[in-house]
């Protein structure tokens, strides 16, 4: 070990394999109609977790896919998927709507750097934030970003190891589960996930609170390179554009800022912003100065579709 080592990246060296889980995009389906259901899916992700065995680090639950950070061996990371794999989907066909799952192809990511395991995570808790307006990426009820380094946490909640009879069946929706881990908390039929995601462990990877706030929120072309790794669409708002469009001018366009573009080379730049970051038509226009009805000719084909 060196001396200069620091405490995160003795907590990354030693916490063992660690790598990011996730299904593709349903195309043609959802997984949940409801918070219902949801619930229902964090149960079953904390039971899936307890029984194989694995550290899960983050997830996130998403209505036609899920990112889940993790430790375990391959073994255990198996086992871990098929067993939710095989919850979700009797809970699935007892509702009318087949296997499910069985459409939701898994890949996995080995994490083999602090700072690769900082951006995923950041991807993860995120997921629902970049493709929703309503969605706050530090309190989304159905992703893990609220739990690091909030002095607001409060660990609530009766082992689920108490749970019996027909409380026990609401929590599984199951009558064949007749044990649930003790290490599981519960709240309003609810697992608790501070009592399944090793979130202090989390925390360790990161030298303090600032660092954890700024690898969510500012590390824009990261996440956007993780996007198009997962087959997935990364929607950045106005400011997060913003944040790129003097350096593309720089890099790309061979001038100090977009003040010093002619007609030509903001359209040059609205080509790029589309291309790489999917913007819509209504930010290229906010943000680049053009006409919006000039980038909608630009654009024709998704003009109709773009509200933002």
């Amino acid at each position: 070990m060196s001396w200069s080592e620091s405490p995160a990246e003795r907590a990354f060296r030693t916490a063992g394999p660690i790598g990011h889980l996730y299904t593709k995009p349903l195309e043609t389906d959802v997984f949940f109609h409801d918070d219902v259901e949801r619930i229902i899916a964090v149960n079953y992700i904390a039971i899936a977790a307890m029984e194989s065995g694995i550290i899960l680090l983050a997830y996130a639950i998403m209505n036609n896919h899920f990112h889940f950070i993790l430790i375990g061996t391959q073994d255990q990371i198996s086992a871990f998927y098929e067993r939710l794999k095989y919850l979700l989907n009797t809970h699935f066909r007892y509702h009318g709507r087949g296997k499910l799952m069985d459409g939701a192809e898994p890949g996995f990511t080995p994490i083999e750097s602090l700072k690769q395991l900082r951006n995923e995570i950041a991807y993860v808790i995120r997921n629902a934030f970049a493709v929703r307006q309503d969605v706050n990426v530090f309190a989304d009820p159905w992703s893990t970003g609220y739990l690091y380094f909030n002095p607001m946490l409060v660990e609530e909640g009766i082992p689920a190891s108490q749970l019996k009879g027909r409380s026990l069946r609401e929590f599984t929706c199951s009558r064949s589960i007749d044990k649930v881990d003790a290490r599981i908390h519960v709240k309003d039929g609810m697992a608790q996930p501070w009592s399944f995601v090793d979130y202090k462990l989390a925390m360790s990877f990161y030298d303090n609170a600032r660092q954890f706030v700024n690898s969510v929120i500012k590390n824009v072309e990261a996440m956007v390179e993780l996007a198009k790794g997962y087959g997935e669409t990364l929607q950045l708002n106005d400011d997060e554009l913003y944040l790129l469009i003097n350096r593309m001018c720089r890099e790309k366009l061979r001038v100090a800022n977009l003040s010093e573009l002619d007609l030509q080379g903001k359209k040059e730049l609205a080509v790029l912003l589309k291309n790489q970051y999917s913007a819509s038509n209504g930010q290229i226009a906010r943000l680049v100065k053009l006409e919006l009805k000039d980038v909608n000719t630009l654009f024709p084909l998704v003009a109709k579709n773009q509200i933002r």
